[in-house]
């Protein structure tokens, strides 16, 4: 839960401080960014912005997937792309889910096809070494692998098409991103780029140094990048399980950068945090003032749509009876007080 709570906040960084920073230059020597995104590389757009979906019936395309990791590794090699390794099982029904539904998508297949060496394994009848290799346990899993061998990302569970969609643009181009920043490392934007990148992808510890790296080099908050850099590190804790220490760095953040476009969004982190945590009266109150003080801002529509969500889930408690008690808890010892007598009508 807490992972996936990290990339809805660093998503959602982006995504509502569209415009709020200029266009990023490129790193010197080095291959073009990828399209802006959350995580890509450039925090004021969406980060991916995949093919429309259409709900009409497509004809499938069928993923050339390989069975040999070492084979796929070499292929991978050859042609500088991303190895994807599918971990799935006959028995888990999400891994089938995925690979009938998923993997069947127009969209999804063709990307895989164009851009990754997909390999799929196979453990119906029994673990096999390479699941033993990188201690896969959940089914399904999405492993991506440099072509070296070095682990990129891994998903652990189902994605629908577009999610996944969305994973895979943003690993393909993890790559780039990395060896721009080793072309130029002290670039402001090339660190960002991989830091937000990694971010996104639920990361956040392995993209802490190359946003406190974007945070020394943008003393001035040149671009909007130390703004940025310091609200994505004021969550790293959640990575951790840390939730309260994520809230202290947010309540930080919004003193020093009180004026900054990103306060909106911080605030309605302290709420998302708060409501994970079961605290809805709490996070409400933070919706509240995204709402009341940012009407114009995109936050605000997120923000109202979690107080609805709020106020029904605190109806439903209210509305809800009592737990009964536990079996062999004993009763207590004081008889429960009498009722009270009903108050005396008025005479006249």
């Amino acid at each position: 839960m807490r992972r996936s709570l990290i990339a809805v906040l660093a998503a959602g960084l982006v995504a509502a401080t569209a415009g709020a920073a200029t266009a990023p230059k490129p790193a010197p020597k080095a291959a073009a960014p990828p399209a802006p995104a959350p995580g890509a590389g450039d925090i004021d757009v969406e980060i991916i912005k995949p093919r429309p979906f259409s709900t009409k019936k497509e004809v499938p395309i069928r993923i050339a997937w390989r069975t040999d990791l070492d084979t796929a590794r070499q292929e991978a090699a050859r042609y500088s792309r991303v190895v994807l390794i599918f971990f799935c099982a006959d028995w888990s029904q999400p891994a089938k889910w995925m690979n009938d539904g998923t993997f069947v998508s127009l969209p999804v297949a063709g990307y895989v096809g164009q851009h990754f060496i997909p390999v799929r394994i196979d453990d119906s009848t029994g673990t096999s070494p390479v699941t033993k290799q990188y201690d896969v346990r959940v089914y399904p899993t999405g492993l991506f692998l440099a072509a070296a061998g070095k682990p990129l990302h891994m998903g652990l569970g189902p994605r629908p098409p577009q999610a996944f969609y969305g994973i895979l643009k943003q690993v393909a181009e993890l790559p780039k991103l990395i060896e721009a920043q080793r072309a130029a490392s002290d670039d402001l934007e090339a660190n960002f780029a991989v830091g937000n990148a990694f971010a996104v992808l639920n990361q956040l510890r392995r993209g802490e140094p190359y946003l406190k790296r974007a945070a020394e080099l943008a003393p001035k908050n040149q671009n909007g990048r130390l703004s940025q850099a310091r609200l994505l590190l004021a969550i790293v804790p959640l990575e951790d399980g840390d939730a309260a220490l994520a809230m202290t760095n947010i309540e930080a953040y919004l003193k020093e950068f009180k004026d900054a476009p990103e306060v909106p969004v911080a605030i309605f982190y302290q709420g998302t945090i708060l409501f994970q945590d079961g605290k809805l009266v709490e996070s409400r109150r933070y919706f509240e003032e995204v709402r009341e003080r940012f009407p114009a801002h995109p936050k605000a529509y997120d923000a109202d749509k979690a107080i609805e969500a709020i106020d029904l889930r605190l109806k439903a408690l209210k509305a809800a009876p009592p737990p009964a008690p536990k079996a062999g808890t004993p009763a207590s010892k004081n008889p429960p007080p009498e009722p009270a007598a009903p108050a005396a009508k008025p005479v006249g």
